[in-house]
């Protein structure tokens, strides 16, 4: 199984040392491809995770693909032009969705993840808004796709806990009832957890995916 790294766009110095260490190989290429049998595509200046990475892989043994979270409280009606959101609402039929931060997007090479590549450079081909453009071709799709936490991208996990500062600041008392909602946490598995703590739980369950990935590989399995 080789893993490896597609950036997109102009050169980047520091990916291409980091996947040196990695000890993964690196291609250059002006939209998404496959150029492995589990791929990074990754675009250029992102702040990559090197540390996670080898529970991303992991996750790829179960799921299609993987991609964090964008900005919590930024959701697809919220990107893109009228026309686009137009057309990205007839796919999707519900613009209250949140967005994906798919300059860090993880692919397995099957046909469901080729599918999804193929889908998402249509879209991007027809469309400026790239987050848009994932979500029309996800849903397009429809291959098991792991989301992230935002703990993946620092730059947005940054901008979040921002966010979360200010609308502290501007709270309101809390709810008395408080909503339950299912979240995906492996292919076909859901639990239950109280609205707004979706992203805590991802994040538990992929501390406790990203610990056994390690434990696997201190025994050399």
């Amino acid at each position: 199984m080789r893993n490896g790294i597609v950036i997109i766009g102009k050169a980047d110095k520091a990916i291409e040392s980091g996947a040196r260490r990695a000890q993964l190989s690196v291609q250059y290429s002006d939209t998404p491809v496959l150029a492995f049998d589990k791929t990074l595509i990754v675009a250029s200046g992102t702040r990559v995770p090197w540390d996670l990475l080898p529970a991303a892989w992991h996750f790829l043994d179960r799921w299609d693909a993987a991609v964090p979270l964008w900005r919590y409280g930024m959701k697809a009606a919220d990107v893109g032009t009228k026309q686009e959101r137009k057309e990205t609402e007839a796919i999707i039929r519900d613009l209250r969705v949140l967005l994906h931060s798919v300059e860090l997007l993880f692919v397995r090479d099957n046909d469901d993840g080729r599918a999804l590549i193929a889908a998402y450079n249509e879209e991007l081909a027809n469309g400026d808004e790239r987050r848009l453009s994932f979500l029309r071709a996800y849903y397009r799709t429809k291959p098991r796709l792991c989301v992230l936490t935002t703990s993946w991208m620092a730059e947005v996990q940054a901008r979040n806990a921002q966010d979360a500062r200010a609308r502290k600041a501007h709270a309101v008392a809390p709810q008395q009832v408080r909503e339950l909602v299912r979240v995906e946490i492996a292919p076909g598995r859901f639990v239950k957890c109280v609205a707004g703590e979706e992203e805590r739980v991802r994040e538990e369950f992929q501390r406790r995916q990203m610990r056994r990935a390690g434990l696997k590989k201190q025994r050399g399995q």
